[in-house]
């Protein structure tokens, strides 16, 4: 990955290019921490066929590791509901549930 003065520059120029070229107002800062909407933003630069910003979106996408795919989330085993109503399979009934919440 690319240090941050150079990514930063990179958003900059397609920010700007976008706007003229587009008429489209990006956010830069959000760009930077958000991977999916760099992509889009990207795609949207990619769409204007500005010779420029296809070199610079190009560059980007290497700077930001953008054509990574994202990492799959692991399912640890089952959920919370699940879960519960393994432990008080009894209560998950709603007769046994409003008579054994009554005191």
């Amino acid at each position: 990955m690319e240090s941050d003065s150079v990514i930063y520059g990179l958003l900059g120029r397609i920010h700007l290019l976008l706007r003229r070229v587009g008429n489209r107002i990006t956010d830069v800062e959000y760009m930077r921490v958000n991977k999916d909407y760099a992509r889009e933003v990207l795609q949207l630069a990619l769409a204007t066929g500005h010779p420029e910003l296809a070199e610079l979106c190009a560059r980007l996408r290497t700077a930001m590791e953008l054509d990574e795919a994202p990492p799959e989330l692991e399912v640890a085993g089952p959920g919370l509901l699940d879960r519960l109503r393994a432990a008080r399979p009894k209560a998950t009934h709603p007769t046994e549930r409003y008579v054994g919440s009554l005191r």
